[in-house]
């Protein structure tokens, strides 16, 4: 594969394990615990900002306007066939079709993962409730950036530039909802770093694993919280910074399950359009260094293909 200077260096992994080797082998990972006050970001221990950064992952307190049933129930059936009553509006998105290459339903090949995908220009395709939600979550990933950004110093004026106006609320705002197939006798997702901005996460199940600080660690769900994790956009454009952000990587246990509801989750996920550049900031301010279309292809070929063992 063609590298540049935004490629990631390698990481030596080891196979995805199925949840009940996963429970037995690796310890959770300690997360920094936050809040919103407004529309800043709060951390509840005094190192909490800069473990969040270091470890790339941390918990939010999900503010007391979100409304997690709609989206719970749109994940539990997006993949089924379109169904008569109450259900209706959660069902059929399988034979949902796009124009472009990111968005509607995907199958994962190597993966228990399917998907369905939508930027937020259609989510009116979907309940009014997910719709509403999407928002919500869009906006709280909004605040963490924005705070992000201010806390590693970089200026205001640069902000929508660097961020190719994410920060400002444009650009990408992409709501993913994830279900696995626990008869689909292969890993869950594997292991992979997002390539946006920031994350964010409603998960109610273990299964979750990162690679931070050299081991890999379960991400745990804690009830009242969001996971949030950081996308290497932001870990390119801060790495000359002090303190900097990590983009670490993660992916899904092989779900296992006998009769019972498999494993599903969705997140928002905050990424530059294709049509914007990438940055690294350093003391003369934004460097431009690669295109976010280049940027994107290159994170995307490996999270999908069938290398199991090294990112």
């Amino acid at each position: 594969m063609k590298t540049s200077s935004t490629t990631r260096a390698p990481v030596k992994l080891p196979p995805m394990p199925s949840e009940s080797e996963a429970s037995k082998t690796y310890k959770s990972a300690d997360m920094a615990r936050s809040y919103l006050e407004g529309d800043n970001l709060i951390f509840t221990d005094n190192d909490g900002f800069n473990r969040a950064l270091r470890d790339g992952f941390f918990l939010l307190k999900a503010p007391p306007y979100m409304d997690f049933k709609y989206g719970d129930r749109f994940a539990y059936h997006f993949f089924e066939p379109a169904t008569e009553g109450d259900l209706r509006p959660y069902t059929g998105f399988k034979s949902y079709t796009f124009s472009n290459e990111y968005e509607g339903y995907f199958n994962r090949e190597h993966d228990q993962w399917e998907q369905f995908r939508l930027e937020r220009e259609h989510w009116n395709l979907m309940p009014s409730e997910v719709a509403t939600l999407g928002h919500h979550m869009a906006h709280v990933g909004i605040c963490v950036l924005r705070s992000v950004l201010t806390y590693v110093g970089i200026p205001r004026h640069d902000w929508e530039l660097v961020t190719n106006g994410i920060s400002e609320g444009l650009g990408n705002q992409m709501l993913s909802f994830n279900h696995f197939r626990s008869e689909k006798a292969t890993r869950g997702s594997k292991f992979h770093r997002d390539s946006g901005w920031v994350t964010v996460l409603r998960s109610t199940e273990r299964g979750l694993l990162a690679y931070i600080n050299d081991e890999l660690l379960a991400i745990d769900p804690v009830p009242g919280y969001l996971i949030i994790n950081f996308g290497s956009s932001i870990e390119v454009l801060t790495e000359n910074l002090i303190p900097n952000v990590r983009a670490n990587i993660h992916g899904v246990a092989r779900t296992e399950r006998n009769r019972q509801c498999d494993r599903m989750s969705y997140v928002m996920f905050l990424v530059s359009d294709l049509a914007g550049n990438v940055y690294k900031y350093g003391p003369n301010g934004p460097i431009k260094v690669q295109s976010v279309k280049e940027f994107v292809i290159q994170e995307a070929s490996r999270t999908y293909d069938d290398d199991n063992d090294t990112l």
